[in-house]
């Protein structure tokens, strides 16, 4: 009777406990073969690849509270920090912000859990325990005390957390990814045991027998030594998981605070879109005072005031009176063709716009990538804002998409001399984000989403980096909008997007130059182009390209607005190097300039562009 009630007790305490951090999700991280793997690689000194794969945990894994989450960067921090590695201090600001998300601090989260695995022993060390119930928190059957709770509890004890504070300072070591699992590969004299869960299950006597080992290897394939780099296997559709699993997290209205130095540089940001408003449209110049913009630079600025408004720059009602204004314009602009969005309009009077930078009332064509950006812009819009579902779903009816999205295929179209040009835009980049986001609208871009075999990957400064057999350059912006915009879900995308930002980040270390490959506008002729990473099915590197000039010109910048985006999604030692570098590059009464020459000169162009993505990552921030 006394040791029924004493489990009794035991149970409220621990549901009473509970009540105060929530740790949903326990089960399902303890039963993932990767966090399997990273304890084994901690628990045989591979600290540096436990880091990673516990990070990336964190950041990606679906299902779990902001507390789990948490206690995974915590477990990040401590890998990276056994390894004298400063992304320690990355993990720990990602665990401190997880914490905070649900208004509790590590100390807190740390005692609780602590005491809930002690209540939890204590009620498995006998047989009265079974059948008493399930602890909160954990997955399992109601019949018996789940063996996920020794699970964790035996990672909980291996890294050493019921004492663990805070990472100590003087941390220097920085290592790529890549160069972490090469190093793993070249180390490894052989593969790494997993001892089976079997031990973390308490009232259970261990087998006198040995115990099954299984061998496990990373699961980021090293460079192979002495054979060809094997590429990355690429899935069929990437879009179909992370437009519906991912959209719907990237919509959520409630976020915790940002820190003041990315405030700041919103309300900078917001200062062009304060100078460049047109107040009969409700459009924005494209271009500091030139009064033209692209349907892209709208769908930029839906998601500009979007960003203004939620950082509380704009109140309830000014909001809604700019993007009304902007949603009725754009659903009575005319269209080319009465088919789809001009390439070009007016913001003064939403006129379109011809190539000789004059008025016409044919049209020009349209924009396949650049209509879906204004597409996003819209569904977010209702999402976030339902009273204006109405008028996107009338923008949207008014289009005629059947040339657009066609035979798993997105277009585009040019006119010259007055004959109609269908271009089909595929490739790892602008095509695969634009399929990605017609999805959402039920067109069914498949070939563009099947991008795997166009892929190709060179070592480039020792990382693997994809690149398009034949199509766009690999530059930074449509894959830092893709994590942003539609979510990260652990993908091989996702992990190829990563390498992306990495070899900026070895570029600038081996040559002292900031790199943050983007696309937008330049101070100087021929005035819009692109700094790509790799380009020509792989044969150029770290080249700036233009669509109106033949030859790469000497121009490759850092983009500012490529700086905070990167630095938003990952907030890492190189990123905060770009922040700290580029943020300066403004007028506090214009917004920020477009970013810096590898010469060393300012690119001084100040654009929608630069000044909206810039409020984006803030507010993704």
């Amino acid at each position: 009777m006394l040791r029924s009630l004493r489990i009794a007790i035991i149970i409220l305490l621990f549901t009473a406990s509970a009540a105060n951090a929530a740790f949903d999700g326990l089960g399902q991280l303890v039963s993932s073969p990767t966090f399997a793997e990273a304890v084994a690689l901690y628990k045989n000194g591979k600290y540096d690849p436990a880091a990673l794969l516990l990070d990336d945990l964190g950041r990606n894994m679906r299902g779990i509270s902001p507390e789990v989450s948490g206690l995974l960067f915590v477990m990040a921090t401590r890998s990276a920090e056994n390894a004298g590695n400063a992304r320690a201090y990355e993990s720990w600001g990602m665990a401190t912000a997880r914490f905070a998300r649900s208004g509790m601090s590590w100390k807190q989260v740390r005692s609780t859990l602590d005491q809930q695995l002690e209540m939890a022993r204590l009620g498995a060390s006998g047989s009265a325990a079974v059948g008493a119930g399930q602890s909160p928190g954990f997955a399992g059957p109601a019949a018996s005390l789940p063996p996920e709770a020794g699970r964790i509890a035996t990672a909980w004890n291996l890294f050493g957390l019921k004492h663990y504070e805070q990472p100590a300072p003087g941390l220097r070591r920085e290592m790529t990814a890549d160069q972490i699992w090469n190093d793993l590969e070249d180390g490894a004299q052989a593969p790494v045991t997993v001892i089976p869960y079997s031990e973390g299950v308490w009232g259970q006597a261990q087998s006198s027998g040995k115990l099954n080992e299984q061998n496990i290897t990373p699961n980021r394939t090293p460079q192979q030594k002495n054979s060809a780099t094997p590429a990355p296997s690429v899935p069929n559709d990437h879009s179909a998981a992370a437009a519906a699993a991912s959209y719907a997290a990237s919509t959520q209205k409630d976020k915790p605070a940002i820190n003041e130095q990315y405030m700041r540089s919103a309300r900078i940001a917001w200062k062009y879109f304060q100078r460049n408003y047109q107040p009969a449209t409700g459009l924005y110049n494209g271009l500091d005072l030139y009064p033209i913009t692209t349907v892209w630079e709208i769908g930029t600025s839906l998601a500009a005031l979007n960003a203004a408004h939620h950082l509380e720059i704009l109140t309830d009602a000014e909001f809604k009176q700019r993007a009304g204004l902007m949603l009725q314009t754009v659903s009575s602009m005319d269209l080319y063709n009465n088919e789809l969005p001009n390439k070009l309009y007016f913001a003064d009077s939403a006129r379109m716009v011809g190539e000789d930078q004059k008025p016409t009332s044919t049209g020009i064509g349209w924009n396949g990538t650049d209509i879906a950006r204004l597409l996003l812009w819209l569904k977010k819009t209702a999402e976030r804002q339902p009273e204006f579902k109405a008028a996107t779903d009338k923008i949207f009816q008014r289009l005629r998409t059947e040339r657009l999205v066609k035979d798993g295929n997105i277009t585009s179209l040019s006119v010259y001399l007055n004959k109609e040009q269908l271009q089909k835009e595929l490739g790892f980049g602008m095509p695969s984000y634009a399929a990605e986001i017609y999805k959402l609208w039920n067109l069914d871009a498949w070939k563009v989403r099947d991008y795997g075999p166009q892929l190709g990957f060179k070592k480039i400064i020792g990382i693997n980096v994809p690149f398009n057999k034949s199509g766009p350059g690999i530059s930074s912006t449509p894959f830092t909008l893709m994590l942003m915009e539609m979510g990260r879900n652990d993908s091989e995308q996702d992990r190829m997007i990563r390498s992306i930002y990495e070899v900026q980040a070895a570029r600038y270390r081996k040559t002292g130059k900031l790199t943050a490959a983007g696309i937008g506008r330049i101070d100087r002729s021929p005035w819009i182009a692109e700094s790509t990473i790799v380009i020509s099915g792989g044969k150029k590197e770290w080249q700036c390209v233009s669509k109106y000039a033949e030859t790469p010109l000497p121009l490759f910048w850092a983009s500012t607005a490529t700086a905070y985006c990167w630095d938003a999604l990952y907030n890492t030692a190189y990123t905060r190097k770009l922040v700290l570098e580029l943020s300066p590059l403004h007028d506090k009464d214009k917004g920020f300039m477009a970013g810096k020459y590898d010469n060393g000169e300012v690119n001084k162009a100040i654009t929608l562009e630069t000044n909206g993505l810039i409020l984006e990552a803030a507010m993704y921030k």
